[in-house]
């Protein structure tokens, strides 16, 4: 765990947002490649995260990957491999939480419920990561959003 992870990790919830707001959106052309996911945020948050996930269908969640044309998958580790799941479109659209023009990733309407509810806004942390906000974009649940991080990785894993 590097400096800037142990950092946001001692944040409370609410300061995510401000954090989130202060850090410009990548363009999608740039994130094409494999992402590793790490839980932030306060211990409690981190600790639900990965149960959360399990009974929304994403058990094992280990990141993401972006393809040139702005599609994607989420990447679940089972069964001794990385298996992608949950396909994903990234869109540049105005941001939930500060109304900037943000990248946000969308679950198709192919997915299971609860995803085609979820999105994910993004912003870069720095040359290598990015935050991530989730949102569940129903009605008083869009005033929430649970941080992440999303590390860019120098290998494809065969995918």
């Amino acid at each position: 765990m590097n400096l800037q992870t142990q950092r946001l990790n001692q944040q409370p919830l609410s300061a995510f947002k401000s954090i989130f707001t202060s850090l410009s959106p990548p363009e999608i052309y740039t994130l094409n490649g494999v992402y590793r996911a790490e839980f932030t945020g306060p211990i409690w948050l981190r600790k639900a995260a990965g149960p959360s996930l399990a009974l929304a269908g994403l058990g094992g969640w280990w990141g993401k990957i972006f393809q040139e044309d702005g599609t994607g998958f989420n990447l679940v580790y089972r069964r001794d491999q990385l298996q992608r799941t949950f396909p994903i479109q990234l869109v540049t659209i105005p941001s939930l939480v500060d109304g900037k023009p943000g990248l946000t990733v969308h679950y198709t309407k192919d997915n299971p419920f609860p995803w085609p509810f979820i999105i994910d806004e993004l912003r870069r942390l720095n040359e290598t990561c990015l935050l991530g906000l989730t949102i569940v974009n129903i009605g008083f649940l869009r005033k929430l959003a649970f941080p992440f991080l999303l590390h860019f990785q120098d290998q494809s894993y065969g995918l």
